[in-house]
């Protein structure tokens, strides 16, 4: 997908020109900040109804057998007709299997008596179901492994994440002033950068399309109502830099690659407005730093700049010393054992409930000769988990707290002039969604 300037303009959420922002500017008795608000939770309260285990319940019916015969073929065929096929083929592939199943859907029950929010919860689920299983194999950094058999598409993804962390830690010192970020966003802004960063990586902890593009969107909301609080509404000329910046202080993993995967297996008419807005900024940024140069920046003390330069790269051989030796010193102790490679991790499964939940659902996918076979796309730690409703609802439970704890300590750091309880409160109410819930404490 190429960076749409036409995109960029229609749904650029701080675009003067936009017909929202239009009416809003010659209509009365509205606060500007007040109307924002609204207008984001309004978007809150409108968001598609999903639920996975729902999905995964529908397949249960006897009704939707011929539904789950037509996947199980599909992610047989998929795994074992070829070794691995290329990036445009596997994204072809998903993409025409989707438009079949849901075609299917209105000729079969359960779903074809669906109303449309269930629908397209359907729709959403076959998705996450079926790149939940082909990860491993779609995901570009999973198969690093296979170095020189890859195929062109791959190798570039891996490449981009490459050249793109290089580039993060070469200027990983720039100031906001050497990217033109304004002087009124500095006193919150590492705070707000940190945690937009945070958002990023997270996308490495899930295997849906869906779930990653949540990521990029809480990210981006960070900054947009950063901006949208200073009233910096120059669309993407402000909206880019801060996102170039978040990327380069970021320390983020695999970027290229999520962005790509989400590009590829996410369902062409969910991607629109603006989730595509956000992606296409996104990739807009990535590809800025993987070209940057010292060029690109706002520089007023030549002299200055080379010095922190400098001592930067002496900061990163130090590292990469440290890192050699920290790895070599491993290595020696595990000699007798195997060491995983880097990628056999972002194979597993780091969302532990939506993994436990679909773990609960491999005997769909896997036929009665095959049960006592290892199966490429089992989930590495299905066995681990019995068949307990009770236990699989803990578990989300203890996820769900321990990430609300996180994301309530760290916007409690970003606002420490306000009261924590009244953080907590709006946390609550937005049910701890970050794009919305740090656009209402910048405007309390």
């Amino acid at each position: 997908m190429s960076l749409s300037k036409e995109v960029l303009n229609e749904f650029d959420p701080l675009a003067k020109t936009a017909p929202a922002a239009a009416e809003q500017a010659a209509s009365g008795g509205m606060n500007t900040n007040n109307a924002e608000v609204e207008k984001l939770s309004e978007e809150e309260e409108e968001e598609p109804f999903y639920d996975f285990q729902l999905f995964t319940k529908e397949l249960r019916d006897p009704n939707a057998e011929p539904i789950v015969r037509y996947i199980k073929s599909f992610l047989h065929n998929f795994q074992t007709v070829r070794v691995l096929w290329t990036a445009d083929e596997q994204a072809k592939l998903v993409k025409d299997f989707k438009i079949f199943i849901y075609d299917k859907y209105n000729h079969h029950k359960p779903f074809s008596e669906l109303e449309e929010s269930r629908l397209r919860n359907a729709q959403e689920g076959l998705e996450k179901l079926i790149m939940g299983k082909l990860y491993g194999r779609c995901f570009s950094p999973c198969l690093e492994t296979l170095g020189n058999d890859l195929d062109d598409g791959h190798k570039q993804d891996l490449a981009d994440d490459c050249n793109l962390r290089s580039k993060s830690r070469e200027y990983r010192f720039i100031s906001p002033e050497e990217l033109d970020i304004p002087n009124v966003l500095s006193e919150k802004l590492n705070k707000l950068v940190g945690l937009s960063g945070r958002e990023l990586n997270k996308m490495n902890h899930f295997k849906a399309p869906r779930d990653k593009m949540i990521c990029v969107l809480n990210s981006c909301k960070v900054i947009m109502a950063m901006l949208t609080k200073n009233k910096l509404e120059n669309g993407a000329d402000s909206f880019i830099p801060l996102l170039i910046y978040t990327i380069l202080k970021g320390n983020l993993s695999a970027l290229a690659s999520n962005i790509r995967y989400i590009e590829r297996f996410r369902f062409e008419s969910f991607l629109r407005g603006e989730a595509l807005y956000y992606l296409n900024s996104l990739q807009a940024a990535v590809s800025f730093i993987i070209r940057l140069e010292q060029a690109a920046f706002t520089i007023n003390n030549n002299e200055h700049f080379k010095q922190r330069y400098e001592n930067n790269q002496l900061e990163l051989a130090k590292e990469a010393r440290e890192a050699n030796s920290a790895v070599q010193t491993k290595h020696d102790s595990l000699r007798q054992s195997k060491t995983p490679h880097p990628s056999e991790y972002l194979l597993q499964p780091l969302d532990g409930a939506a993994n436990t939940i679909a773990g609960k659902f491999n005997h769909l996918f896997s036929s009665k000769q095959s049960d006592n076979q290892s199966s490429a796309s089992s989930p590495p730690t299905a066995a681990l988990y019995d068949d307990d409703n009770q236990d699989i609802d803990r578990l989300a439970q203890e996820l769900q707290d321990r990430e609300q704890r996180t994301t309530l300590e760290m916007l409690k750091s970003m606002f420490p002039e306000m009261d924590p309880e009244i953080v907590e409160d709006v946390c609550i109410a937005k049910r701890y969604r970050i794009g919305i819930t740090v656009d209402i404490l910048l405007s309390l």
